[in-house]
């Protein structure tokens, strides 16, 4: 008797750790969903806000600098 109770406590436990680690997956795609949201309002803000031309290259050109050391890291 006492292994099925070990047997539904391992149950039970997987079954709240896997819902719960849903529900922090999804609370976490939220929020960033959320905040790059945001991060895109803010940039396009100052882009808008940049008189020259080549401020605008420059910001752009530090930003793709900055996306391809990213990208060498995940490889």
């Amino acid at each position: 008797m006492p292994a099925v109770f070990l047997l539904l406590r391992s149950l039970v436990v997987s079954l709240f750790s896997s819902r719960l680690a849903a529900s922090a997956a999804q609370l976490l795609r939220r929020s960033l969903t959320a905040a790059a949201g945001h991060l895109g309002t803010v940039l396009r803000h100052i882009w808008d806000r940049l008189s020259s031309q080549e401020s605008k290259e420059a910001i752009l050109g530090c930003v793709l600098c900055i996306l391809n050391m990213h990208k060498k890291v995940d490889n």
